[in-house]
């Protein structure tokens, strides 16, 4: 086979040769016929030689193997991302946490309270640090923020000690900070909405993977006077509950203005609702204020001259 394509190129050759004396149509077509004997003419040896120098793996091939997730069968990549997911994974919709919330969930005045869909933090561990529990709560919270508008999810629950967060408002304050922290140091979206100097200002609202929420807290702190009542539950509780549940339930564009004598709008009916239990909200007069103020609220008196300044970490120890 070797020697056919070899034979063509000496008489393509030696017709060149002969006919290059004079120069005419023959030449200039013998010219053509010794070129494409070259070129397209290869030999079964050239592709088997060139074929083996494409795939002759480098050095580091020859070390270490061929380490390319590429090199992996779909079914067993299927089957260790499983894996994977069964490690740092938890049930989010039968925890403990939201067991606890129970009570909350079932006094609260608000409408749709009972109906919520929330996930819950993982299980408090108290041979950890708030910082790395919240961490083992990360990968379901990524999965939260892609999947709530898809599952209709109202909010993720963190439980955090109240012995320690749940004393005085400023104690809340400080588990606050430290779990928004951490979630906002983990923002895929990279935002990280901590980081930003305005925070207490108007303009700034916590954001994880471009979802964005309306944070609320629960504490022990609180009397049943107060619109953050935990109905005598131990421990705290911090909700953090997209911006776009509020659209799904229709609650209405935020208002200092409420129809108490005939609550028309879902937000009406919650505050009055409030109002009617002994737990009224404290209701702003203009609608430009920093979201940041009513994330941890004071135990009474003025919202606006009474701020829980829970952002600021100046004399934490932590």
């Amino acid at each position: 086979m070797e020697t056919l394509p070899t034979a063509i190129r000496v008489l393509c050759g030696l017709y060149f040769v002969y006919s290059s004396f004079v120069w005419s149509a023959g030449s200039l077509l013998s010219l053509v016929l010794f070129a494409a004997s070259i070129f397209l003419l290869r030999s079964h040896r050239d592709e088997v030689m060139t074929s083996s120098l494409q795939n002759t793996p480098s050095p580091r091939q020859r070390k270490f193997g061929n380490q390319g997730d590429e090199n992996i069968p779909r079914d067993v990549e299927e089957r260790y991302i499983r894996q994977i997911l069964d490690i740092v994974c938890y049930d989010a919709i039968s925890c403990r946490s939201l067991e606890s919330f129970t009570p909350v969930k079932e006094g609260a005045e608000c409408v749709f309270a009972r109906l919520a869909r929330l996930w819950g933090s993982a299980d408090w561990n108290d041979q950890l640090s708030l910082e790395e529990n919240v961490r083992r709560s990360l990968p379901m919270f990524v999965k939260f923020c892609v999947a709530q508008s898809h599952l209709g999810l109202d909010g993720f629950l963190f439980e955090l000690p109240g012995e320690e967060f749940g004393a005085t408002p400023e104690d809340v304050g400080n588990g606050v900070r430290r779990l928004l922290k951490v979630l906002s140091d983990a923002d895929p979206a990279g935002v990280h909405c901590m980081d930003k100097s305005y925070v207490s200002k108007r303009g700034w609202c916590f954001e994880f993977d471009g979802c964005t929420f309306f944070v609320t807290t629960f504490a022990p702190c609180y009397p049943d006077t107060h619109s953050r009542f935990n109905f005598d539950s131990e421990n705290s509780f911090v909700l953090l509950q997209p911006e776009e549940s509020f659209l799904r339930h229709n609650v209405g564009t935020d208002t200092p203005h409420t129809d108490w004598e005939n609550p028309r709008t879902v937000r009406d009916q919650i505050r009055a609702a409030y109002r009617r239990a002994g737990r009224p909200y404290s209701i702003r007069d203009t609608l430009f204020y920093p979201p940041a103020h009513d994330i941890v609220k004071p135990l009474g008196g003025d919202p606006e001259q009474d701020v829980v300044a829970w952002w600021d970490h100046r004399g934490d120890s932590n």
